[in-house]
């Protein structure tokens, strides 16, 4: 049987998404909810050989979904943030970090 590894705080996680870059394993959690706002942040760890460490922290509006997509060797993630007026967005991985590609 499992046995709990890590505690990780979240925000109303509604996804959590597992992808590898270069040998790096990363988690990327959709927080939808700060307190009674969907506004808030949605956080990516990478493993650091002990455990998952908080590496990013990412805007998001009532995040839903993490989908990582790898083209032509890119890195993207995409996130699927929900509310009237609020759009979506894919980042890029830049090397060291990612950042907002595409609103959508």
């Amino acid at each position: 049987s499992f046995v709990e590894f890590q505690w990780i705080q979240t925000d109303g996680a509604q996804d959590w998404e597992h992808f590898e870059i270069d040998g790096e394993h990363y988690l990327a959690i959709a927080n939808c909810r700060i307190g009674t706002s969907l506004d808030g942040a949605s956080v990516i760890y990478r493993w650091n050989g002990a455990f998952f460490a908080e590496f990013q922290r990412i805007q998001t509006d009532g995040a839903q979904d993490w989908e990582h997509l790898e083209i032509n060797g890119e890195h993207y993630l995409a996130v699927a943030n929900r509310g009237v007026g609020v759009n979506s967005a894919i980042h890029h991985w830049n090397g060291t970090s990612f950042a907002e590609f595409q609103r959508i």
